[in-house]
């Protein structure tokens, strides 16, 4: 249970004290993890964070405060020094005044569906399920190293602002993570795998966690020792809904951050390309990504954000062309509109900032047949290894993992050292086709200072590219 008389408490006592609007999150996060290191158990861990975060508006200034200590005495600290903290930056800030958006206010309760609660799981659950997924690992001789982690968590959150908005929420969430090893001559090839949704623990079995596992290891083993080199140059390229998944997470999803647009990210995490381009046309008409927190058991599911605006789904570019930013309160304010929900906090501890949930290309007509049979001579790169870009999300390069040549229209063998290094506005420019297939795969994704980490999901179809430029290392 938590304590919502304390967050009601948070609310008046702010408001008595002059802050124009004040909101009271109290969030608990419990999670269990279970590791297996080369089949050898590792200690399990189990942890427990329980507190509230206050966030206002004083004299036209928004701060965040938090604390651990359920006590009206320590909120009541909390709160009178965020005020003291407001009034010196007010000083300072005198033509500078943060206008929050007009939302619905609003009474909600909401719950993610599970058949079996994570609170009656036993830490035999996890070592079992995690040593099922190791002896998948452990039967393909090539694979030499063998880390495995199965997570579960669940997080519970009561919300309530001075508008009179009230939100409850219940998220349980599960995660395999992975890393494997195999060798072969001299050849080496590792694979980080991330498989998670939310739900109870049956997800697992909804995301077919391990037909997805066991096709990751025989991958692995599949290409080890027999990648050979391509030469550089500019060839047609298919890529795979991982590959998409991370185009679009990392050149759409996080530089359509209206705060990072607006440049409060600039000196931590960057800025974004969009500050500077002076069309809105950003791709062919084949880029169409959206960001939709309401997909059922998603990594990255909520249906009220941490302002309790009710979530949505987000086109934010359509047929090429930029349709919409990532909003919350703040920048929806000063842009005269409503927000989009797309205030995310990682926990009690950190104020809720503009993120991302599930970002990823949506589907197209083609085949993946009728792709490959549209390439004479060109590359399949179906995942990647490793990625790279800069702080205003425009030059990146895609290191793949799993990739092969197409001659003749054929998959032939597999190739290494395969990297995608282009600009935001060349990638989208020569997106040519999208598969009828959709596929996500789960990642936390950080962003803030201090740093955030929250559960999402990147995806998409099979993507067809028309002349990209390919290096090789």
């Amino acid at each position: 249970m938590l304590d919502e008389e304390i967050a009601h408490f948070a609310v008046q006592y702010s408001s008595k004290l002059g802050f124009k609007y004040c909101e009271a999150r109290v969030q608990r996060d419990t999670y269990t993890s279970q590791s297996l290191n080369n089949g050898v158990p590792d200690v399990p861990l189990k942890g427990d964070f329980y507190g509230i975060g206050i966030r206002g508006i004083y004299k036209g200034v928004m701060g965040f405060a938090s604390t651990n200590v359920f006590t009206k005495e320590s909120v009541t600290k909390a709160i009178e020094n965020l005020k003291r903290t407001l009034e010196s930056v007010a000083a300072t800030k005198k033509n500078e005044k943060i206008q929050m958006s007009e939302e619905d206010v609003l009474t909600a309760n909401w719950a993610v569906d599970e058949r079996t609660r994570f609170e009656d799981l036993s830490l035999d659950w996890f070592l079992k399920k995690t040593k099922e997924l190791d002896d998948i690992a452990k039967s393909e001789t090539k694979i030499k190293q063998r880390l495995i982690r199965l997570s579960g968590s669940l997080q519970l959150k009561y919300f309530v602002n001075s508008d009179g908005t009230i939100v409850r929420a219940r998220i349980p969430r599960y995660l395999l993570t992975a890393f494997i090893t195999a060798y072969e001559s001299s050849d080496i090839a590792q694979r980080f795998i991330e498989i998670g949704g939310s739900g109870g623990p049956e997800v697992l079995d909804r995301l077919n966690t391990s037909e997805k596992f066991e096709n990751e290891v025989k991958t692995i083993t599949k290409i080890v020792g027999k990648r050979n080199a391509i030469k550089e140059g500019i060839y047609d390229v298919i890529v795979g809904p991982e590959v998409a998944g991370i185009m679009a997470h990392e050149s759409i999803g996080h530089p359509f951050e209206a705060d990072r647009v607006r440049g409060r990210e600039g000196a931590q995490g960057g800025e974004s390309y969009l500050r500077d381009i002076k069309s809105n046309k950003i791709g062919s008409s084949e880029a169409n990504i959206s960001d939709d927190p309401t997909i059922p058991f998603s990594y990255g599911y909520f249906l009220f954000d941490e302002e309790g605006v009710k979530a949505r789904k987000k086109e934010l570019v359509k047929e090429g062309s930029v349709k919409e930013l990532l909003h919350n309160r703040e920048t929806a304010g000063d842009l005269g509109i409503k927000s989009n929900a797309s205030a995310r906090a990682a926990n009690y501890t950190v104020e809720p900032i503009i993120r991302m949930s599930n970002t990823y290309v949506e589907p197209g007509e083609w085949t993946f047949e009728e792709m490959i049979k549209n390439v004479k001579d060109g590359l399949l790169i179906n995942s990647f290894m490793e990625w790279n870009i800069d702080d205003r999300r425009l030059n990146q390069r895609y290191v793949g993992f799993e990739a092969y040549k197409i001659s003749n229209s054929e998959i032939s063998e597999p190739v290494k050292g395969v990297i995608i290094e282009t600009t935001t506005l060349n990638l989208w420019s020569k997106l040519y086709a999208r598969s009828k297939e959709l596929e996500f795969s789960a990642a936390t994704c950080g962003k803030g200072d201090p740093e955030q980490g929250v559960p999402v999901w990147t995806g998409g179809p099979y993507l067809l590219f028309k002349g990209l430029n390919l290096k090789v290392r």
